[in-house]
C-alpha cells in the first residue's frame, strides 16, 4: 500500500512541477525562455513517474508493516536534505555536496564505503563543472573551487 501511496505524491509533484514550468515562457529552440529546461524537465519527469506509478498500481498491494513505516532511512533522507542549505551557508559547495550525497547513499544502503564515496566524489565534481563551470551558475565556493574554475579558464 505504501508503495501506491508514494507512488501517487510523485507523481502529484511532478504535475505540479509540470504546472509550474507551464507559467514561464518556453520560447523556441533557436530562443529558448526562461521556461524551455524546466518544461523539457517536467516532461520527462511525467513520463518516468507515469510510467511507475502505472506498474506500481498494476501490481498487487503488498502488505505492510509498522516496521516498514518506522525506519530510519526517511528520517535520514529528510534530515540530510534540511541539513544542506546549511552546510552550503557554512562551507563551499564541495564539501557541503560531498558529504551530503555519501550520508543518502550509505543511508540508502547503496555498494560499499568506498563504492558510495567514489560515486559521490565523482557526482559532485560533475555537478559543479557543469553548473559552475559550463552554465555559469554562481556556487558557494573556497579556494578548490576557484582553483578549479581558474584552471577551467571559466572563473576569476
Amino acid at each position: 500500500m505504501k508503495e501506491r501511496i508514494v507512488a501517487a505524491a510523485i507523481l502529484v509533484f511532478a504535475l505540479v512541477y509540470a504546472a509550474g514550468s507551464l507559467a514561464l515562457k518556453v520560447g523556441t529552440l533557436a530562443e529558448p525562455g526562461a521556461g524551455q529546461f524546466p518544461a523539457l524537465i517536467a516532461v520527462a519527469l511525467l513520463a518516468v513517474v507515469g510510467v511507475h506509478a502505472w506498474r506500481t498500481f498494476r501490481a498487487p498491494a503488498a502488505e505492510d508493516s509498522l516496521r516498514g513505516w518506522a525506519r530510519l532511512e526517511p528520517a535520514g533522507v529528510a534530515a540530510s536534505l534540511v541539513i544542506y542549505p546549511v552546510l552550503l551557508r557554512t562551507v563551499s559547495f564541495l564539501a557541503a555536496t560531498l558529504v551530503v550525497l555519501f550520508v543518502l547513499f550509505r543511508l540508502l544502503g547503496f555498494k560499499r564505503n568506498a563504492t558510495s564515496f567514489a560515486t559521490a566524489l565523482v557526482a559532485t565534481l560533475v555537478s559543479f563543472l557543469v553548473f559552475a563551470g559550463l552554465l555559469g551558475v554562481v556556487l558557494p565556493s573556497s579556494a578548490v573551487e576557484q582553483s578549479i574554475l581558474s584552471v577551467l579558464g571559466a572563473g576569476g
